[in-house]
């Protein structure tokens, strides 16, 4: 097996898929012309629209692996997405009625991304709300990041696995700062503390979320 550039899933017939996020999910048409030529040029038969507003390349070849991610570094640039784990926004302040005014979810979604880079805290996923509503599913997710009137929310422990559950508020009313500022502690929280490969929320449960708290904000 080859050394991948980049994070990809094997399939059972021995080909891989290679997800792409690209603006976290917001792209012009000309930049899903790009992708479909891309697939056209690697024998990629079925691209698929995911959750985690991802395209991926579904039957991708071994050999051809790391030649296409080096055409979509060299097309797409810093508008790829890394995060270590998944980082999913809502269409937020540019397109829904919805949104609390002055809080840009895709701005933020690019901070937390940094955040999650800096450390080891396994596969968290994120949701990144521009309101309540909540779009983004950001409640049943590791982490959830919903804007409110007053500021941001955080959550923490939510899962929609085998054992579904619902993130605990741990903060409210936070300013932009204050958010990045609680992120990189519960970020370092879970990579101190995580058992191996260890899911957040098992960490939470295991640990209970005051133990959390007690870290984090100092209760």
């Amino acid at each position: 097996m080859e050394q991948f550039k980049h994070h990809v899933s094997l399939h059972k017939d021995g080909t891989y898929s290679v997800g792409v996020s690209i603006d976290q999910g917001y792209m012009t048409p000309d930049d899903f012309a790009v992708l479909s030529e891309l697939a056209k040029k690697y024998e990629v038969t079925s691209l698929m629209a995911t959750t985690a507003k991802k395209i991926n390349f579904m039957d991708v070849k071994e050999a051809n692996v790391n030649p296409l991610w080096e055409d979509l570094e060299q097309t797409f640039g810093d508008r790829l997405c890394f995060p270590k784990g998944k980082i999913i926004v809502c269409p937020g302040s540019k397109f829904c009625k919805f949104a609390t005014p002055g809080k840009d979810n895709h701005a933020m979604g690019r901070e937390i991304e940094r955040i999650s880079k800096a450390h080891e805290a396994g596969k968290v996923k994120v949701g990144v709300s521009c309101c309540l509503l909540g779009c983004a599913m950001p409640r049943v997710r590791d982490l959830g990041v919903l804007a409110t009137a007053k500021g941001w929310m955080l959550t923490v422990g939510g899962n929609g696995g085998s054992k579904p559950g619902v993130g605990d508020v741990i903060a409210q009313d936070l300013t932009d700062e204050e958010l990045l500022a609680l992120l990189d502690k519960v970020y370092q929280y879970l990579q101190d503390n995580k058992d191996g490969k260890e899911r957040s929320i098992r960490t939470i449960e295991r640990l209970g979320v005051d133990h959390l708290k007690a870290a984090v904000l100092g209760e």
